[in-house]
Order: C-alpha cells, then sequence, then structure tokens
C-alpha cells in the first residue's frame, strides 16, 4: 500500500521492515533528517557513537555475535571516510552489514558543497560488496531492499546506500515491504557422490571448517559429520566454537600449533568447509593439504583458489553437509582404530607443555570464570594468539577477531556491539596496549548506554608483535616503544570502572567482580 511520506521517513520505515532493531550513529548538518525519522520507531535502539569507525565495527560486532545486520547512519564526507575501515573489515570477513549515509544536495554536485568527495559512490564502490546514491526519493525502498538483498546474498558482505539531503526531505508516494532471502542451496548431487565416494576410501582423512560453515549455521551438520566418519576437525579463527572444542574429535584452531600440524601431515583427504583458504586460513600460506582436497564454499570463485581441488561443492555449507549425510547412508569407511586417542594424546601433551607459559596462564584464568555462552573479541595483538590457541569456545559466534583485515581497534567497539546484541550474556575484549588507543573512545558509548563489556587491556608499552619481528630481523627496533597512559584512570575519566590484575589469579578475581556490574570495566594486565 503505497503511503506519503518524507524520503528520510522512507528510510526508517524500510529498514523496520527489513527487521533492523538497533542503529549506531553521529548525528550531524547532513543525516539529521534521517535521525530524526528513526525516532518514530521505538522500539529501534539508537545508539550514539564518537567515531564512525568505532559505530561501523559496532555494527559489525552487532552482526558477528547475532546474524541481524545492525545500520550505521553516517553522514556524508568525513562520516563515510571514516566509517571505510570497518567496511573494509566486513568485506574481508564477509560479514553482512548495511551503511546508510547521507549524500550532498544533488543541486549543488560538483560545486564544493561542504563534505563533498570527489567521488563518494566510487569510494563506497572500492570497499563494498553493492552501492548505490539514490537520485529519486521514489527509488529509496528498492534500494534498501536491494542492499539488504545483496548483504546476505552468497558470499555476504558489505552494501551502501546514500541518500543525497534534498532526496531526504523530498515527500513522495511509498510502499514498504521487505526484501526477499534468497532460499540456500547445494551442490549437484552428482558432485556430492563423488566427494562422498572418497571420503569412504579415506584412510586418515580430517575436516577443516572456516566461517562458512558459521554463517550458514552448520554447526549441527559439522558434529553430525564428524561424528559420522570419527574425523579429526579443527577451524579457523572465524569459525572457532563451531565444534566445541572440547570435543574428543575437535582440535580446535591454530595452524602452528602441533596437534594440527601432526594430524594434518598424515592426512590422505581434507575436506574444507566454508574457507576461502586465504593467507590467515592457510597460517601465511604455510599448510600443507594432500591433493585429495575437498573443498565446500558458496562461492564457485573460492572453489580452488588457492589450492587444487579434486571436488569443488559449489552451495550453501549447511545444505552441501546435509547432502553428504544423506548419500552417505548406512556406507561405513573401513578405518580400523578411532584416532581420538590420539588427538587426546596430542592435546594432553601440548597442554602439559604450556603450564609455564605465561599467555596459557592467563587464557586459563580468564576460562575459569567464563561462560558458555560469552562472547569474546580480540585485536590483532599478541593476546589474540593466546585466545584462539589456549581458549576453548563451545558455540559459534562467541569468538570474533578482524581476521583478513587484521586491523587493531577491532576489540572494543565489537565487544560494545555485540553487548547492545546480547545485554544479560558476558562479553570480552581482549586488547593490547598499542590497539586500545584506537578506540578507546568507544568506552564513552558504553557508559552512555550502560553497556557492560570488559576490556582486559595487556600491556607491555610497545607494539610487542611488530618489536619481536623487528629485533628479530634487524636486532633492533623502531616506533614499536610506547608510551602509555594509567588505563584504569583512563577508563575512570570516561565514567568506566579500572583495575589492575598483575597475576592470573588476580585477573581471575577481577573478573568476577567486573561481570557483577552494570557498567564497562577496564582491566589493566602489566606485562
Amino acid at each position: 500500500m503505497l503511503e506519503r511520506r518524507k524520503g528520510s521517513e522512507a528510510v526508517a520505515a524500510q529498514l523496520v521492515a527489513e527487521g533492523v532493531d538497533t542503529v549506531f550513529t553521529i548525528p550531524g548538518l547532513h543525516n539529521v533528517h534521517l535521525c530524526d525519522a528513526v525516532l518514530d520507531h521505538p522500539d529501534v535502539q539508537i545508539l550514539t557513537g564518537r567515531h564512525e569507525q568505532g559505530l561501523a565495527l559496532m555494527a559489525s560486532g552487532y552482526t558477528r555475535a547475532c546474524g541481524k545486520i545492525a545500520v550505521p547512519l553516517v553522514i556524508s564526507g568525513p562520516g563515510v571516510i571514516n566509517a571505510l575501515m570497518a567496511l573494509a573489515d566486513a568485506y574481508l570477513d564477509s560479514v553482512p552489514m548495511v551503511l546508510i549515509a547521507a549524500g550532498s544536495d544533488t543541486g549543488y554536485v560538483g560545486k564544493g558543497a561542504l563534505h563533498e568527495l570527489k567521488d563518494q559512490t566510487g569510494l563506497l564502490a572500492s570497499i563494498c560488496k553493492w552501492n548505490t546514491c539514490v537520485t529519486h526519493a521514489e527509488e529509496i525502498p528498492a534500494a534498501i531492499r536491494t542492499a539488504f538483498e545483496q548483504a546476505h546474498a552468497g558470499r555476504p558482505g558489505p552494501t551502501a546506500v546514500e541518500i543525497p539531503m534534498d532526496i531526504q526531505t523530498q515527500v513522495a508516494d511509498f510502499e514498504i515491504v521487505p526484501s526477499r532471502r534468497a532460499s540456500p542451496a547445494g551442490a549437484p548431487e552428482e558432485d556430492v557422490g563423488r566427494a562422498v565416494d572418497r571420503l569412504i576410501r579415506a584412510r586418515s582423512p580430517v575436516m577443516y571448517v572456516g566461517s562458512g560453515a558459521t554463517l550458514a549455521h552448520a554447526g549441527t551438520e559439522v558434529v553430525r559429520l564428524v561424528e559420522r566418519l570419527d574425523i579429526p576437525c579443527f577451524t579457523t579463527a572465524l569459525a572457532k566454537g563451531t565444534i566445541p572444542e572440547t570435543h574428543p574429535m575437535s582440535l580446535g584452531n591454530g595452524l602452528r600449533r602441533e596437534p594440527i600440524r601432526a594430524l594434518v601431515a598424515q592426512a590422505d583427504l581434507a575436506l574444507v568447509v566454508g574457507s576461502s583458504l586465504d593467507e590467515v586460513d592457510s597460517g601465511l600460506w604455510q599448510l600443507e593439504l594432500p591433493e585429495n582436497l575437498i573443498q565446500i564454499d558458496i562461492s564457485p570463485e573460492m572453489i580452488g583458489r588457492n589450492y587444487p581441488v579434486a571436488v569443488g561443492l559449489v552451495g550453501d555449507a549447511r545444505i552441501v553437509l546435509q547432502q553428504i549425510m544423506t548419500q552417505l547412508g548406512a556406507r561405513n569407511p573401513d578405518r580400523g582404530a578411532s584416532p581420538a586417542g590420539q588427538i587426546a594424546a596430542l592435546k594432553q601433551e601440548e597442554e602439559d607443555s604450556l603450564r609455564d607459559d605465561p599467555g596459557w596462564q592467563y587464557m586459563q584464568a580468564i576460562q575459569d570464570v567464563l561462560d558458555e555462552d560469552a562472547i569474546v573479541t580480540n585485536d590483532a595483538a599478541t593476546a589474540n594468539g593466546w585466545a584462539l590457541h589456549y581458549l576453548k569456545r563451545t558455540q559459534p559466534r562467541t569468538m570474533n577477531i578482524s581476521s583478513g583485515l587484521a586491523t587493531l581497534g577491532f576489540a572494543l567497539p565489537s565487544a560494545v556491539g555485540a553487548k547492545a546484541a546480547f545485554p544479560d550474556r558476558q562479553v570480552l575484549a581482549l586488547v593490547g596496549d598499542g590497539g586500545f588507543l584506537f578506540s578507546d573512545y568507544t568506552l564513552a558509548t558504553a557508559v552512555q548506554h550502560r553497556l557492560g563489556v570488559v576490556t582486559i587491556v595487556f600491556n607491555d608499552n610497545c607494539y610487542s608483535t611488530i618489536r619481536r619481528q623487528q629485533m628479530a630481523l634487524f636486532g633492533r627496533a623502531v616506533a614499536a616503544d610506547l608510551h602509555n597512559p594509567d588505563f584504569p584512570r583512563l577508563a575512570e575519566a570516561y565514567g568506566a570502572l579500572g583495575a589492575v590484575a598483575r597475576t592470573p589469579d588476580q585477573l581471575r578475581e577481577a573478573l568476577l567482580t567486573a561481570w557483577r556490574h552494570e557498567l564497562p570495566t577496564l582491566i589493566e594486565v602489566p606485562l
């Protein structure tokens, strides 16, 4: 049914029709009409940011945690530029996102209007999966519908819709209806049959699970196939928890870990589910997979992109795994003894070797007080490696990192977004002292909206990962040593709580205290 509205009102109504219940924004001269229109929908929570990079990362953290899209709503020019890093991160990690951006008044484009960029639409096109600039108000609902369809379709990713200032205030007749979601599709049954034949014949297969399985909600199917074939399974960082890491056939995450290397080295078949096998997922191109490689991916261009495949299965990971289970039927591989005993021994040997490792000790202190459904977000820091290798997660979407972009400043905004999605769950951000100051302003948002995230800052007064590399390569370091603030007092200046934990036991106690507070807490761990 057609309704007469302003363009800004049509934007808000279409977002609500798409199921949006959270908007992250910084109001400005060019998006005030858009922000005001959201107020007409009281079921939509509006969270105020302090920098568009942070608010777009909050939207990413929200989606990574719950799967629904939260919308960053930004001004033109600097707002768009500031949001680009988060859009690039979403593109590389296949995170569905829809950015609503203001645009210059169409009557003044090219005349030096305030905030006008040389080519804002082209700039967004260089980062996003799909984008458009609306030129007539009547186009608004269709543009937003397409943005949501494209954000979810195939390999998910970020999209953007620009709404010029004059279009926001134009009055027109609009029909508000939600976009359509394409039904997930499986692979050709003939290809599935060839894959099943190879799985049955393999004597020592392994399974490698990536974020495509998490995005497809394929955790149940992954576990069923692992148990059906008695096959060791390890995951990428973004798929951590998709198979519970306490499962006897799970090797967890971390391609540099000995248990994984040992199992992969003896494998005669690898089943890769939802990983592009890029530089990160291949362990800096060091992962040696057998020639007998079966790859499942929703994107045809990912099949065989980095490793030659014996069988490529293009389709939704959950559907394809169901197809494999169906075709397996009563067929059973003849492999002799289960590898579960070998896996248990390898994992125990690794744990015994790590007991004196400070990183392992700190992660165990966290593990002791971490709920099963707690959400952990990581920066690209030394502690990121500790968490990915040593923290055990048993549910999908409970460990979020910036994988492809590996950017500093990701963890805290992402944690705030996750807390907005799940206010009653524990949310923990793990950062280094260098990365924390990339986005410490996000504490202001967390305090203002009473989002009780907990942040642990591991402080060694340097960009430690880079400093170690410099020392190894050159015997000296440059621009890696840091002068830091008093982190707990900085948190308190924002209105958050601050604490210091100098030992794993103190960290455990500090976390127990922090979980009891509604306000966010920062815990500094001096190293």
